[in-house]
């Protein structure tokens, strides 16, 4: 290989009828590597002229020409700061044939470089289409370049035979691809061969496969065409066959315009089209590390809406680019996850033996109460296994320990030291695992990362990153977003149990929480407020009713005093999961996938097939009510007890599923028996049966008292059934009330949480139904035409992600 320096370049020896290219194999992270074509005049190499002529390289404008002449070499190197040369036994006046030839085609070149000047300018509109690719960098595969010469090329492409790159757009724009001039090139073919074809006309006696062989060796390179097949090819058809379509340009000190031109001008040309490249991530500049922490992840566990959560917003914030992982606990042996051998001891306290000891001690009691505490906490070394897949995308992370067994079904049930206990291993593990497991060979690491933390259960997590690292110079650029799911839930308890999450007595504050009524208490959920870098909640009208006494549980002081990184985003549905044209739970069994196309016949063959199924009388002009939630005082079910009597009094039929409290559950059963042709109680939690529940009714009813987000909602419109919901938190910012002047909205509200209200509603709603069909039609329409999917909820969390990223 010639070089220059430490600059590789591409050369074409010529030995008469013989021709040889050259190609560097330099893996240049940065800026292309230089690249040049060299062809012999009528005279021999031995005794007569070889010119060459080279690219830039990188961002600089480093011309070189290597001249053979008559036995003697020069070679010479002109720079934009300056020029250089060396010379073995000789100056650069023996270059005559060469010369003479390239002079008796110099009208030929003037033609030619106008023709380029009009190719340049295409290029550059072109450009300017795709300006968004400015930011994004190709990461290179291999430098194999060869070239397909022709002036009417106007819209160069990357061939997929090529060798160029297809790698993944990263920060900044780098491109394989660039652009070589033919000026050196140009014999004395007629003026309209100027496309390269002048190789075919002078080469067609062959090429020599040995003389390629030899020297191919001799530099370690190989051709990308095959060598065995070279001596029945033209030089001009192997060079077709090993590379895609570049731009012809003049690269000369004396065309400015060509000079200005640079490996991004190609880049800028890449027809996308073709498939080679990956488009740049939506994120632009900003793909980060995202790790998003929860206590579960549909579908591998799930007590609601959370579990949806963690397990859709992930797989689109990857869609934008983001290089994303879930973490969360294994609660049973799960197929896809794979054990990644990476095994870690973390300390966590047991429970208490005895009574706990009042924690307002003087500075002489301290180290006493610290040695009593130590020895009354039953202190272990739990190990935890990291089992990992991957899916759509995205990291799923599980940490196992035999605290998490056993508890799919019941994942915040048990005592509550032992809940503690869970959360404090979990979140542990969870914040060290970007040092510790390799996501497809490679740690996440600590730059450019940021953790989401959902709930009291993972509220933790900030503290920690704060505590143990933060605090002492470690992942300082690390962030952590704590979203609220339900702030009813806080992980409240005696502030004893301080002592159990292995912190400094310095932080007890954090987590030390007034409550009128019973005093000082130990809250988690207001240690993550306070130490999380951004805090998000799960609608808009949530987020306003935190900052409320009545909404903000206690913690609403705490809210208000950080309302600037505070904010409501609205979630998405996975439309994949939850969409009535590929719903696998409606493949069998009489239902039917439908879309809006065949709303008017799938919907009521999913009704006709839920009622036969739930043993109800088989009526297509009775509505279904349907009611899909956990059984508690906070879901509304007391308000569908209370209005009951109304409800069956009506040509309708109602269908509940849930589990919950005890009281409840058998309130369902009792309203099935007693109402037995037209009321069915499912109790238990069944994906296929809400599934089919959601395509198969006509009403779906949320009397919920507070609602943070609220998922059924959104799917009962994407399947063209009308929600009738309480006004509150997300379903407010979600269901439009309907207007029947300017046939708008998606369903039906109500505003305080009393049966009289939902009868008010609900009967309106009822009467559109029977008596306005044009009407239900259109609701139905307008709430199956919404983009309801994550896409849109996780640009607004990179917003989020982004504006911790650059909090300090």
């Amino acid at each position: 290989m010639a070089s220059l320096g430490s600059l590789p370049f591409l050369l074409e020896v010529s030995r008469g009828s013989n021709s040889v290219l050259l190609q560097n194999r330099a893996v240049c992270r940065g800026w292309p590597s230089a690249a040049a074509f060299c062809r012999a005049s009528s005279t021999d190499v031995d005794g007569g002229a070889c010119k060459v002529r080279f690219l830039r390289v990188g961002k600089g404008e480093i011309l070189v020409g290597l001249s053979l002449v008559s036995g003697k070499k020069g070679l010479r190197a002109i720079g934009k700061g300056g020029s250089f040369e060396g010379e073995e036994g000789g100056d650069d006046g023996g270059i005559n044939d060469g010369d003479n030839a390239l002079q008796a085609t110099a009208d030929k070149r003037e033609k030619l470089r106008a023709m380029r000047r009009k190719l340049l300018q295409k290029i550059v509109e072109r450009r300017n289409l795709v300006s968004s690719l400015t930011n994004s960098e190709v990461k290179e595969e291999e430098n194999m370049v060869s070239y397909t010469m022709s002036d009417k090329t106007s819209n160069p492409n990357l061939s997929p035979s090529s060798g160029g790159p297809a790698g993944r757009y990263k920060d900044r724009p780098v491109s394989d691809s660039f652009s070589q001039s033919n000026e050196a090139m140009i014999s004395d073919t007629p003026s309209g061969s100027v496309n390269g074809s002048f190789l075919n006309k002078e080469m067609e006696s062959g090429s020599s496969t040995r003389v390629e062989q030899e020297v191919a060796d001799a530099v370690g390179l190989t051709r990308e065409a095959s060598l065995e097949t070279a001596g029945s090819k033209t030089a001009s058809q192997v060079l077709l066959e090993s590379s895609g379509t570049y731009d012809v340009k003049d690269v000369n000190l004396e065309d400015p315009l060509g000079a200005k031109l640079d490996s991004t001008d190609v880049e800028h040309g890449v027809n996308l089209e073709e498939g080679n490249m990956e488009p740049p991530p939506l994120a632009g500049a900003n793909v980060m590390n995202v790790i998003v922490v929860a206590a579960e992840c549909a579908p591998w566990s799930k007590t609601g809406g959370l579990g949806d959560v963690a397990g859709a917003l992930p797989k689109a914030l990857a869609r934008r680019g983001h290089r994303v992982m879930v973490v969360a606990p294994r609660y049973r042996n799960y197929a896809e996850p794979h054990d990644t051998g990476v095994r870690k001891c973390y300390k966590v306290n047991g429970q208490v033996c005895g009574c706990y000891i009042i924690c307002s001690l003087t500075s002489r009691t301290r180290y006493m109460f610290n040695f009593i505490v130590s020895m009354l906490f039953a202190v272990q070394d739990m190990e935890v296994i990291y089992f990992q897949a991957y899916i759509d995308g995205v990291d799923f992370v599980f940490i196992d320990n035999s605290l998490f067994h056993h508890h799919e079904n019941n994942i915040y049930g048990g005592d509550r030291l032992e809940i503690l206990k869970r959360m404090v291993l979990f979140c542990k593990a969870a914040v060290e695992v970007p040092w510790h497991v390799p996501c497809g060979g490679v740690c996440y690491g600590d730059g450019n990362l940021v953790f989401i933390a959902n709930d009291w259960h993972t509220a933790l997590l900030p503290v920690y990153l704060k505590a143990y690292y933060r605090d002492n110079g470690l992942m300082k650029f690390a962030r952590s977003v704590l979203v609220i799911h339900n702030i009813a839930h806080q992980g409240r308890g005696p502030v004893g149990d301080f002592f159990h999450i292995d912190l400094p007595d310095y932080y007890m504050d954090l987590f030390k929480l007034h409550d009128p009524i019973g005093g000082d208490h130990f809250n988690i959920f207001a240690a993550g407020l306070k130490t999380a870098d951004r805090v998000v909640t799960v609608s808009h009208g949530y987020a306003w009713e935190l900052k409320t006494s009545e909404g903000g549980w206690g913690l609403h002081e705490i809210i208000n005093q950080n309302h600037w990184k505070f904010q409501g985003i609205v979630n998405g549905i996975d439309t994949k999961e939850w969409n009535p044209e590929f719903d696998v739970q409606l493949r069998s069994d009489g239902y039917t996938n439908y879309s809006l196309a065949t709303l008017q016949t799938g919907k009521p063959q999913c009704k006709a097939a839920l009622q036969q199924e739930l043993g109800l009388p088989v009526r297509d002009n009775v509505p279904i009510l349907a009611f899909i939630g956990r059984l508690d005082h906070q879901k509304g079910v007391d308000l569908i007890a209370e209005a009951i009597p109304w409800i069956v009094g009506q040509d309708v039929q109602l269908v509940m599923l849930g589990t919950g409290r005890p009281d409840l559950e058998d309130m369902l059963r009792r309203f099935e028996s007693q109402y037995h042709d037209k009321v069915r109680g499912w109790v238990g939690f069944s994906v296929k049966m809400a599934h089919r529940i959601t395509a198969g009714a006509d009403i779906l009813l949320m009397p919920s008292r507070f609602e943070p987000c609220g998922l059924n909602q959104l799917y009962a419109m994407m399947y063209g059934t009308i929600p009738v919901v309480h006004a509150v938190g997300g379903l407010r910012d979600t269901v439009i009330q309907f207007d029947p002047y300017k046939e708008s909205g998606y369903g039906w509200t109500f505003d305080r949480a009393e049966a009289h209200k939902l009868k008010d509603a609900l009967g309106n709603c009822l009467n559109t139904y029977w008596n306005y069909k044009e009407s239900w039609r259109g609701l139905q329409i307008r709430g199956m035409m919404q983009d309801l999917s994550w896409d849109n909820a996780a640009q607004r969390y990179e917003e989020v992600l982004v504006a911790a990223k650059y909090q300090w």
